[in-house]
């Protein structure tokens, strides 16, 4: 009965990480790349960095382009191929490491200061508007990039090859340090982000019952905040949702620590691979999670298609005007030369 369970248990296992392997992680990769491109065409135009919260978002959309064209790339060769190149030469998996933790770290970082930002643009407080400012997102921004390289880099020395594994050593300092740094993480950032969230809610509720006069400009402010922070809400929730499982794995590890039985290593195993693969849907769905939620910025996307497509319109006019410029005067000078044979 035992080896049956464990049988099946099994087939489960390899039919998911087959379909994530094979259909679901090529189709992040590729509409990924192409929802992060346009969010940085979007979010990069002078009009979207007058506001610091498309400034995180400017950001996270940049360290979203590495992840998937670094981080999924490694980990789709390894799934479709059997090829990492993190289990036999040490210098890559220290780098590896390094690199792949340094951006999840920016990123999560860059949406809870978006958060914050936003608590501090629906703020009564005058001080606390003042903070929502593009300027202050610049500093921060640069803050968070810095604090994420130096933090993660104790992996560029203490990471090593172990059991056929690229893996913190066990029992050692350093794995403690990386359990509960990623526990911190996995617990201190979300609940930061709801916090944050709750708090720009009531913000919203105040400014709601305020009196103050009607005009376009105040109802335009509330709506562009408020569409703000529907995008935020929707990548929280994704964010929660495609890091959940690396948290439960890190417990699950705490409580077993040991191997214990086939079933218990089996889903181990499957545990620890998708809290490292679950992360990229996250990481791929920024730019439609964005358009499905804010008119605000699926009007900015139309704009910017729109200016494509005359772009693209104008370039074959440009080179026939080009080519008819050229050849105006060669047509001249050809019938000029005719003429004076004739004569």
């Amino acid at each position: 009965m035992s080896g049956t369970f464990v049988s099946s248990l099994t087939t489960i296992f390899n039919d998911v990480n087959w379909s994530f392997n094979y259909i679901i992680l090529p189709i992040c990769f590729i509409l990924g790349n192409i929802g992060n491109c346009l969010n940085l065409l979007i979010f990069a135009r002078p009009t979207s960095r007058s506001n610091s919260c498309l400034l995180y978002f400017l950001s996270a959309s940049i360290i979203d382009i590495f992840i998937l064209n670094f981080g999924l790339v490694l980990r789709l060769v390894r799934g479709l191929y059997n090829i990492d190149p993190a289990l036999t030469s040490l210098w890559f998996c220290r780098l590896r490491t390094y690199l792949t933790s340094t951006s999840f770290l920016i990123y999560r970082l860059s949406i809870l200061f978006a958060c914050v930002d936003r608590m501090c643009a629906s703020s009564r407080s005058a001080w606390m508007r003042m903070e929502s400012r593009p300027k202050v997102a610049y500093y921060l921004i640069v803050f968070i990039w810095i604090f994420s390289f130096v933090y993660s880099s104790p992996a560029l020395i203490y990471h090593t090859i172990i059991y056929g594994q690229c893996l913190s050593p066990p029992n050692s300092t350093y794995a403690i340090y990386t359990t509960i740094s990623a526990l911190i993480q996995g617990i201190s950032i979300p609940l930061s982000m709801i916090i944050c969230g709750l708090i720009t809610f009531c913000h919203l509720k105040t400014m709601q019952r305020r009196i103050l006069p009607t005009n376009d400009v105040i109802h335009n402010e509330r709506q562009i905040i408020g569409q703000y922070i529907t995008m935020l809400l929707a990548q929280v929730i994704t964010d929660l949702l495609c890091n959940i499982l690396y948290a439960v794995y890190l417990i699950y590890s705490l409580i077993y620590p040991a191997p214990q039985s086939t079933q218990i290593t089996l889903i181990g195993v499957f545990m620890i691979n998708m809290s490292f693969t679950l992360p990229y849907l996250n990481f791929s769905a920024a730019f439609y999670l964005h358009t499905l939620s804010s008119p605000t910025f699926r009007r900015k996307l139309f704009r910017l298609l729109k200016r494509m497509r005359w772009f693209y319109r104008q370039m074959p006019a440009d080179h026939d005007s080009r080519t008819n410029m050229h050849t105006i005067p060669m047509a001249a000078m050809h019938a000029k030369h005719t003429t004076t044979l004739h004569h």
